[in-house]
């Protein structure tokens, strides 16, 4: 042997020894760790730091090697060596597809050489001459975020391009498991055994059954039962691979918790634009409610949907009459408003099947969703006759939506009572948000202008203002005026009063200008103020009024929810004065009954009035007469199909007062509302949908943040 075989020989020897004698120093709680359960190895291993590459200026990248490095001191606790750099090219596709849930099985780290057995024959490896990327093939063909690239733009040559051999090291890998070995001869480290892997700077941890992680390729390859806690968001998964220096993974059986929104998919691709789930299930953790003109239909019809608003669990149904299916939706996580965009959305009813347009809603939060395109078959804010066509929404800030709808007009009539050609245009635009909503219309046959505004001005108070609109007046019911602004306060007595079950007060206090010519409209609300007039006098005043109104305890009830009846006593008072130096006092009274029996629902009263004084204006008289009557009720056909309507009768006048038909259509989470008030001429088409079941898509993109939704690395 000759002397440098001796020296080579020597240097070997004492390497050996000194490792020896720092892992016998660095870990000396391996025996009890062991006789726990828990992690006994650790491997700490320094870590190239990712580098922008706008910060560097471009440069070909020269050969690197694995260089050695002098043993740790006793401090570090651990063995440490660089993580060598190498050139980026595709990498295969067997390590993530190959991947299964039963983990990998353990090595033994107390034998070099048996070690090394283990990592050829039992775990998955990277060939140090196999493509050293995570390819578009890995991610089963999914495209980009937003811009589908092509495979080319994942490509991450530049970003190694721009780390130079002098980079500094900022951070480290650190895999802690019951097990841990390291094959020099591939230069990888593995970790069997509730294995743990802690990237240093990232507040990220990995663990599964084994870890490998490769320093040729800088790929983490984990395997069994694999949990991801980044942020505070946790992923489950069969199999996971990580590209340490670009932020590439890939994740095989994901099931990610999105501030409480539920994913489940069959594979997930990341990249440092985001992250795309592919084939699986979105479940929220409130149900989506989708409604339009909910208060206006049959009887019980609207009493279910205020329960539904109010206890939405309550009322799914344990299997949904449909099944909404999304082509892509994208997840914002970083927004608290409109964080959710479903694209190519899809109500499959068995074999019928209903397109949906784009829409944006809130996960973790009930919604009222806004879809781009809903129909229109209403009155147009009561400008006459029925008017269809498309109502076009789009959002505006957070809460906020405008719309505008193009619409065709069959029948209406004048102010003076001219029916016109009975077929025209007409059209609506408006927009609202939470604290506000404004509209306006027209109507050619009817040659009539109508707008609103509201507006909260705090929880129990409004500012209403209309052009030619029906309004809202309290015990007078609706009521227009040619044109009308006043504030309302609301106040219900919050305490208990002897034999009552409710007290309510109304204020309000503004001006308004009448037009008597607006009655003609419609001819049977003319007839409860004498027939058509020619007045065209348009007086103008302000009002102040105070109205209030209580409902009694029940005086009886029998029988039970199914079938039974419940009565008691309602009445009212109301008290208007006006600049014109006008006054005017109203009172009423009477029993009403509610009769349940079964598919029928019966509301009906008697009412006994009496006003003095008078008003200035005609708009706001008062129509019901001293003795009047009003029944509301429906009955349930089958859960497809409800039928209701409501009549009231003056006995003063011999005229009704109060005439409508209703409809409510479908299944029980998914309700068409349909009302016709034939006094008044409105119609009005609305909608319930709700759903809670998993929403199945192809595909979800998730993004951290505004520009690029950076969610990289583990």
């Amino acid at each position: 042997m000759n002397q440098g075989t001796d020296r080579k020989t020597l240097r070997m020897m004492a390497v050996s020894l000194s490792l020896l004698l720092i892992s016998n120093f660095a870990l000396p709680t391996v025996a009890s760790a062991a006789s726990n359960s828990k992690p006994s190895g650790t491997l700490l291993l320094p870590l190239t730091p990712r580098i922008d590459q706008n910060e560097l200026p471009a440069q070909s990248k020269p050969a690197r090697t694995a260089q050695p490095k002098a043993a740790a001191p006793a401090q570090t606790k651990a063995a440490t060596t660089t993580a060598p750099q190498t050139d980026v090219v595709e990498s295969s596709d067997s390590g993530m597809n190959a991947s299964t849930e039963s983990g990998a099985p353990a090595a033994n780290s107390s034998n070099e050489d048996k070690g090394r057995s283990g990592l050829q024959s039992e775990v998955p490896q990277i060939d140090k001459d196999a493509p050293s990327r995570i390819s578009a093939e890995d991610a089963h063909n999914a495209p980009t975020l937003e811009a589908t690239a092509t495979a080319d733009d994942l490509v991450l040559s530049e970003m190694d391009a721009a780390i130079s051999e002098d980079t500094t090291l900022r951070g480290t890998i650190q895999i802690v498991a019951d097990d841990t070995e390291y094959d020099q001869e591939k230069n990888t480290f593995l970790g069997t055994g509730n294995a743990v892997a802690i990237i240093g700077g990232q507040n990220s941890k990995l663990e599964a059954d084994m870890i490998l992680y490769d320093q040729n390729t800088n790929i983490v390859d984990a395997r069994g039962h694999v949990k991801i806690l980044r942020n505070g968001q946790l992923t489950l998964g069969s199999a996971f691979k990580f590209k340490v220096d670009s932020d590439e993974y890939l994740i095989t059986k994901p099931d990610t918790e999105l501030n409480g929104t539920q994913v489940i998919a069959r594979g997930a691709y990341g990249v440092k634009g985001g992250m795309i789930f592919r084939n699986g299930t979105l479940e929220t953790p409130k149900p989506f409610h989708i409604g339009k003109n909910m208060m206006f239909g049959p009887l019980s019809a609207t009493t279910d949907i205020a329960d539904k608003l109010n206890h939405p669990d309550a009322y799914l149904p344990e299997k949904g009459s449909f099944v909404f299916k999304a082509r892509k939706m994208t997840y914002e996580k970083y927004k608290e408003n409109g964080n959710l965009t479903v694209l190519g959305g899809r109500m499959v009813f068995n074999k019928f099947t209903i397109p949906i347009p784009k829409f944006i809603a809130t996960t973790g939060q009930e919604n009222n969703i806004m879809f781009p395109v809903t129909p229109m078959i209403s009155s147009n804010m009561q400008s006459g006759g029925v008017n269809i066509g498309p109502s076009f929404n789009s959002s505006m800030g957070k809460t906020g939506k405008f719309h505008w709808a193009p619409m065709v007009q069959l029948g209406g009539r004048t102010p003076g009572n001219d029916t016109g050609s009975g077929l025209g245009l007409s059209g609506q635009v408006g927009f609202s948000n939470k604290k506000l909503s404004s509209n306006i219309a027209y109507g050619s046959v009817s040659n009539m202008l109508v707008a609103d505004f509201k507006t909260k001005l705090s929880p129990n108070t409004k500012f209403h203002a209309g052009i030619n609109r029906f309004l809202e007046d309290g015990m007078y019911g609706y009521r227009r005026a040619r044109l009308m602004a006043e504030a309302v306060h609301n106040y219900a007595v919050p305490f208990e009063v002897p034999y009552l079950s409710s007290v309510n007060f109304r204020s309000a206090a503004g001006w308004a200008q009448d037009n008597p010519q607006l009655i003609n409209t419609s001819p049977a609300f003319a007839a409860l103020f004498g027939g058509t007039t020619t007045n065209t006098v348009k007086t103008s005043a302000f009002r102040i009024t105070e109205q209030m109104s209580i409902v009694s305890q029940p005086v009886f009830s029998v029988g039970n929810e199914k079938y039974g009846a419940k009565g008691y006593f309602f009445g009212g008072l109301a008290a208007s004065g006006y600049s014109s130096g006008d006054s005017r006092l109203m009172g009423q009274i009477g029993p009403s009954i509610l009769i349940k029996a079964n598919r029928f629902n019966l509301n009906t009263n008697y009412t006994q009035s009496a006003v003095r004084g008078s008003s200035p204006f005609l708009f706001d008289q008062f129509l019901q007469g001293s003795k009047s009557a009003n029944i509301q009720g429906d009955v349930k056909i089958n859960k497809w199909l409800t039928l209701g309507g409501g009549y009231g009768y003056s006995f003063d006048s011999k005229l009704p007062f109060q005439k409508s038909v209703s409809a409510a259509i479908g299944p029980p989470d998914f309700k068409v509302l349909l009302t016709r008030n034939m006094i008044q001429g409105i119609n009005r088409f609305g909608f319930d949908l709700m759903y809670g079941q998993p929403i199945p898509f192809q595909r979800l993109v998730l993004k951290g943040s505004p520009d690029h939704g950076q969610l990289g690395g583990i």
